[in-house]
């Protein structure tokens, strides 16, 4: 019995695309910076290609997930072999995911600006 299931917290690399196959089905396409956790030196991101399937969640993916996003993404690892423009045979491993979970805006996108003073009202009387 094997189980392929993983879960990513990383920033997204791009605004998710919306896109269509030859068929007609809609699926949204994203990449996703995942670090590594490293005490004394800077380490390269992971890079995941993330393939969003479900048409639901393909296209609210797509409206809501701007590049620089903090996203939680659960699926599956599935990887793909293809071959480039220098004729090298090339794999990426791509995540499907099943679920996406926007956990924070890109930072030019939050409000950095203090909130406006709350005026109280005098007691009455």
């Amino acid at each position: 019995m094997t189980f392929n299931q993983c879960t990513f917290i990383g920033n997204t690399g791009s605004a998710s695309k919306l896109l269509t196959t030859g068929s007609g089905k809609a699926f949204a396409k994203f990449r996703l910076a995942v670090h590594g956790y490293a005490k004394d030196e800077a380490q390269e991101p992971l890079w995941f290609t993330v393939l969003v399937w479900r048409e639901d969640l393909a296209k609210t993916t797509a409206e809501i997930l701007k590049k620089g996003a903090l996203v939680l993404v659960s699926g599956r690892l599935a990887e793909r072999t293809y071959t480039n423009q220098e004729n090298a045979v090339r794999r990426e491993l791509e995540l499907i995911a099943d679920k996406v979970t926007l956990l924070a805006a890109p930072k030019q996108e939050l409000n950095t600006e203090p909130a406006p003073a709350v005026r109280q009202q005098p007691e009455a009387a």
